[in-house]
């Protein structure tokens, strides 16, 4: 009863972001004509069980922490530079101040002022060498931060999708500190993932132009790779921003780029056609399919 409840209240959201006239309304058009397929009808309205959400997921946590493997250790690193470098100047400050005095007028007991220097100069190489060592430790500190200590970050951090009960729910934080680290336009990287995970839910989810329905999971790289097939091919007519925010996001989660050749207009139909056939034949791997449809493209070149 309470799943029920809540998927109600979901597909209600999605038929406010998802209604007619809006801009997403007209995004879904476009990737269903895209893809050739459809999503599933209820009472004259499609069915397309789609979140955007603001919770901070568990897979996303070391990506909100940010490049920094240990901000904290970092963080107590600047005030100790921060309070060697103060201590220094403390010593700087009344030592140049004298030393203009005695520039101006000598000193009247040269003794007091051998000892002045000598102790000054004393306290200057213990402070530096402090100073040196909190700089290096820092430094060292910083070395040890960069992307590779966050890359690749778990798919999880950025969305979900079940295939059983086909729905996505995409995290918006994560994205944008995604879009911060990269320094990159975060509605744009928001659009273009927007588009990858619509189209995603639409091969799983989706019926064929003759209303039927076909449904493959548990193939996580096969299924996300057909849909960055179809959302670079989208994006690619859009804007070259939001094609760059996308392979960037993709290549974080360690997901596979498709080759050029595949995104060119030429080989839509082969694309369609294999996707169809793949997404009817259970037992049939992506690759095999694709081999079936190459056979039969050779066959009609020969028989024409």
């Amino acid at each position: 009863m309470t799943t029920s409840i809540h998927m109600m209240k979901l597909e209600t959201r999605l038929r406010v972001r998802l209604g007619g006239g809006s801009a997403v309304s007209s995004l879904r058009l476009d990737i269903e004509q895209a893809m050739g397929l459809k999503f599933p009808v209820r009472n004259g309205e499609s069915i397309v069980r789609f979140e955007e959400s603001m919770v901070i997921p568990r897979a996303a946590e070391m990506l909100m922490q940010g490049l920094y493997r240990d901000p904290e250790r970092v963080r107590e690193g600047f005030k100790l530079l921060h309070q060697e470098t103060g201590s220094l100047i403390d010593i700087l400050m009344p030592r140049r101040s004298r030393l203009r005095e005695w520039a101006d007028a000598l000193p009247d007991r040269p003794k007091d002022a051998e000892s002045f220097i000598k102790e000054t100069t004393d306290q200057l190489l213990i402070r530096e060498q402090r100073l040196a060592k909190a700089e290096r430790d820092l430094v060292d500190q910083l070395k040890e931060c960069g992307l590779d200590d966050i890359f690749p970050i778990p798919l999880t951090a950025f969305g979900l999708c079940t295939y059983r009960d086909p729905s996505v729910k995409l995290f918006l934080k994560p994205l944008g500190r995604f879009a911060e680290i990269l320094q990159m336009n975060p509605e744009s990287l928001r659009q273009a993932v927007r588009v990858h995970f619509i189209f995603l839910l639409l091969l799983v989810a989706g019926q064929d132009l003759d209303g039927q329905g076909y449904s493959r999971g548990g193939e996580d790289d096969v299924i996300h790779w057909i849909t960055s097939v179809y959302t670079m091919r989208y994006l690619k007519s859009q804007s070259t921003e939001l094609l760059q925010c996308y392979q960037e996001w993709v290549k974080a989660w360690g997901g596979k780029i498709p080759n050029q050749s595949l995104i060119n207009e030429p080989t839509c139909e082969k694309t369609r056609a294999t996707m169809v056939f793949w997404r009817r034949q259970l037992n049939i791997s992506w690759e095999e399919c694709w081999h079936i449809t190459n056979q039969l493209e050779r066959a009609e070149t020969i028989l024409v």
